[in-house]
């Protein structure tokens, strides 16, 4: 009796999930296999850094339809407290990302985050998928924002804000920075932010059309700010006591002067809104502050300045006031602690507000003065020596 040997098979492990799952044999060709290729499905060969495809309904993976969904039931009830403009991020921005691939990316990107925020067992498969996005979006991008036309002003625009909560979602490190960031400039999204301005000037302010709702929502919470309740907020001692040290102290260049009282004097605006506002504040209505404040004064706190940092750190207290959200949890605090390594003892006692509203308690220090021992707050050698 001859028996008849069965022909070997080097089965491969290394396969696509895509012909795992058919159970077929995969080529392992990158960056997609023949397979994929064939069905026209997403491979996860494809690397992070490898240039995306435009995306289609034929070329949406599981995860990204998953990514979609997440951000069309939940993402964008967390963008707003304003019915009107959770509407405009559900279907308005949807709507514009089947036109424009880079706001759809844009979108899929800080849904990854979310889900990242609230699944952490799975964490680093959507931070991978965020990452994808983000990063596809902003190859698209960063060509037009020097050649930016009147037709699509208005849609960088709305990439500008879909990646302010992109940098704000994203998982910290201890000496993450959101503003500031000592000899390194400034991350992407605030030349972003900044450059807002250029993209309303070119575009102009939409009376009509799909993207007129956050431009009519935007100038309606900056006109709040103009209210008599703000002359009444309970910053205003606080901030007129910086203000009246600030009108009094040398200053190397007197032209830096004007930036500062015109700094504390729309923190105080601001202060105003916060406190009408208490029930429904947004994150437009801390950083219209930053979006005024974004030529004169947030370069100063890269030398830093002392006044710069120590005014910074009364805004630390608006972004403690979005801490519900879950891309601005813990920033309030956070930045205030780097403020306060930058400041020098009389500038502690500027912030001394700040800080207390804030709740952050200041490290323990200890200096040996005279032979004595004393502890205090952190007494770090400030300026040059940590980073914001």
């Amino acid at each position: 009796m001859t028996v008849t040997k069965r022909r070997t098979h080097h089965k491969s492990r290394l396969g696509c999930k895509n012909c795992k799952t058919r159970k077929i044999k995969c080529d392992e060709k990158k960056p997609s296999c023949s397979n994929c290729i064939r069905r026209k499905v997403d491979c996860d060969f494809t690397a992070v850094g490898t240039p995306q495809p435009s995306l289609s309904p034929t070329g949406l993976s599981m995860t990204d339809l998953e990514l979609l969904h997440n951000y069309t039931t939940t993402t964008y009830l967390t963008l707003s407290e304003s019915p009107i403009i959770r509407q405009f991020y559900r279907d308005t921005v949807v709507q514009v990302g089947l036109e424009y691939d880079y706001i759809m990316r844009g979108v899929l990107a800080l849904s990854g985050l979310h889900l990242a925020h609230h699944r952490q067992h799975i964490r680093d498969h959507y931070l991978a998928a965020a990452v994808t996005h983000h990063q596809a979006a902003s190859q698209a991008t960063i060509p037009l924002v020097p050649n930016a036309t009147p037709k699509n002003a208005q849609v960088l625009f709305l990439f500008s804000v879909l990646t302010t909560y992109y940098a704000l979602g994203w998982p910290r490190k201890s000496d993450d920075t959101l503003l500031l960031r000592e000899n390194a400039g400034f991350p992407d999204w605030v030349y972003l932010l900044r450059g807002t301005k250029g993209f309303i000037e070119l575009a102009g302010v939409p009376t009509g059309g799909p993207m007129a709702p956050l431009f009519s929502h935007s100038i309606a919470r900056f006109q709040l700010r103009e209210g008599p309740e703000a002359s009444n907020s309970s910053a205003n001692a606080a901030l007129a006591e910086l203000e009246e040290v600030v009108a009094r102290r040398p200053l190397e260049d007197e032209a830096l002067r004007g930036v500062y009282m015109r700094a504390i004097a729309e923190l105080k605006k601001s202060f105003g809104q916060a406190e009408a506002c208490a029930a429904q504040y947004e994150m437009a209505d801390a950083f219209i502050w930053v979006f005024l404040m974004a030529e004169d004064l947030l370069p100063l706190l890269r030398t830093p300045t002392q006044e710069a940092v120590a005014i910074f750190a009364y805004f630390c207290v608006l972004l403690k006031k979005l801490d519900g959200h879950w891309w601005m949890q813990g920033w309030g605090a956070h930045l205030i602690a780097h403020a306060y390594d930058l400041l020098d003892d009389e500038g502690r006692l500027l912030i001394r507000w700040a800080v207390q509203e804030i709740g952050w308690v200041p490290p323990l220090a200890t200096e040996r003065l005279g032979g004595e021992t004393s502890t205090y707050g952190n007494s770090q050698e400030i300026a040059g020596t940590s980073t914001l």
